[in-house]
């Protein structure tokens, strides 16, 4: 079995074929040109040196006119139609040239052989004879032997030509195809490093010679698609690092107070305060999986959404309600302000997920007695709902890195930062799942503000009038606890 031809053979053949044959038709045109024209050349010649005998012949038809005549080269007859000769040249009868017989009334052309070389012969009819005669003048020449070193040397140049363009196409497609190439080794190395269970540099370029033709256009999006390859490769190697990191502690806390509980017996008081410390380091452990079961379906695109109307000013006053405990610990204050009654279709569960979730951040990293602010408008149709704090603030470098997974902008020994690191990424998955956004705008110092963008698409009209926001008015929008 005749193994697949490379993409190579085949543009290298392909480009041989077509410029050898455009070759062989362009030599074969030129070929036959300089024949036909040689030829018309040689018969012009012919016609010219018949026009003396022919006017000879006219003035005197009784007289004889070629008998004599002994031209070296030139071979003259007059014949009868069926070819028998009737009167020639001194030279004609040693040629042993056979015309046949002549048709036709009009000056014909013959290239003839005979023992003494090719000839050209022009049959010319002589109109005052009373029988039909043809005058035949025929000369020797060399245009065989021109056309054969022409043929022959059109022959050589088309194989030189032939083997330049082989050459020229080699060279071409090789380095035509050299980002494929390039392509293919990167691909490879890239399968092979990510294969291997390492932290080695995934970060593969091709060089593009020229970005804007084809081969260009693909070097460039293969580049972005190694970029994404690597981005995730280094994103699930940190993700399972920091997954486990973060599953040791409260596993290590687990195992070293059951250790110490089962080393002797313990008074009841001391019973309920380890299995308290056990329960709040099973309670990180479950939150965090659940995390990460929720993201792991959201990556997937099957996170579940149960849609259907609602009103998104209750779902954040449900979450406020159940966020208020643990503000009224710290002395925080939860204030609602510019505040719409708004309809929405989404799932109550997980949009009450995310407004608990930037309520608890928000109640986490703020200082005791200050304020927590929450508030829910429509701009240009599009319901956006605000939570702003009065915390330290995030870094400028830490910003861009807050909704990433097991990220903290606060110090890992924070007591405040103890906690799974994935609030903030569910929020933007589920958000995201809900066709919206969740932006974030902080300055050191000032707080920060998290903004939730719901998409305008979905069924969503404001239903009340923007309240008032004076310090009279927020002071009796505060909340009540929750019994």
């Amino acid at each position: 079995m005749i193994p697949p031809l490379t993409l190579r053979l085949r543009m290298i053949l392909l480009f041989c074929v077509v410029i050898g044959v455009f070759l062989a038709g362009t030599y074969a045109v030129v070929y036959s040109s300089l024949v036909r024209a040689l030829r018309q050349s040689f018969d012009a010649r012919l016609l010219d040196l018949s026009k003396p005998i022919l006017a000879q012949a006219a003035a005197y038809p009784s007289v004889p006119h070629i008998s004599e005549l002994n031209i070296p080269g030139q071979l003259m007859a007059v014949l009868a139609d069926d070819g028998t000769v009737i009167e020639q040249s001194q030279t004609f009868r040693d040629s042993h040239l056979s015309v046949g017989r002549i048709r036709g009334t009009e000056p014909s052309f013959r290239s003839l052989q005979s023992d003494r070389g090719n000839f050209r012969a022009a049959l010319i009819p002589i109109t005052n004879s009373r029988e039909p005669r043809w005058l035949l003048i025929a000369e020797s020449t060399a245009q065989d032997r021109v056309e054969t070193d022409f043929g022959e040397r059109a022959f050589g140049l088309w194989t030189v030509s032939l083997l330049l363009t082989t050459l020229i196409a080699v060279w071409y497609v090789g380095r035509s195809l050299r980002p494929i190439v390039d392509l293919n080794h990167h691909a490879a190395l890239l399968i092979a490093r990510a294969s291997r269970a390492s932290h080695e540099d995934l970060d593969l370029s091709l060089p593009t010679a020229n970005p804007y033709d084809e081969l260009g256009v693909l070097s460039r999006n293969f580049n972005v698609l190694f970029a994404r390859v690597s981005a995730v490769v280094r994103q699930l190697r940190q993700f399972v690092s920091d997954a486990a990191h973060e599953l040791r502690t409260p596993l290590s806390v687990v195992r070293g107070e059951t250790q110490f509980l089962l080393s002797q017996r313990r008074s009841p008081q001391e019973y309920e305060l380890i299995l308290r410390t056990i329960d709040s380091e099973l309670t990180v452990m479950v939150r965090m999986i659940e995390g990460l079961f929720t993201l792991s379906m959201a990556d997937a695109g099957q996170l579940q959404l149960q849609n259907e109307l609602l009103q998104l000013d209750e779902v954040a006053e449900e979450a406020c309600g159940v966020a208020m405990p643990g503000a009224r610990r710290k002395g925080i204050r939860i204030e609602q302000i510019p505040w719409m009654e708004v309809q929405f279709s989404g799932d109550q569960a997980l949009l009450r997920q995310v407004f608990l979730i930037l309520l608890e951040n928000a109640i986490k990293y703020s200082p005791p007695n200050t304020m927590v602010r929450i508030g829910l408008t429509v701009v240009d149709g599009i319901p956006h709902a605000t939570v702003q704090d009065e915390g330290p603030g995030i870094p400028p470098e830490h910003l861009s890195h807050v909704f990433e997974r097991f990220y903290r902008a606060a110090p890992q020994s924070s007591d405040e930062a103890r906690s799974g690191g994935l609030g903030l990424a569910i929020a933007q998955a589920i958000m995201r799942a809900h066709g919206g956004e969740i932006e974030c705008r902080s300055e050191v110092g000032g707080g920060s503000v998290f903004t939730l963008v719901f998409p305008s698409k979905r069924e969503c009209q404001p239903t009340g009038a923007l309240q008032a926001t004076s310090a009279e008015t927020i002071a009796q929008q505060k909340l009540n606890p929750v019994p």
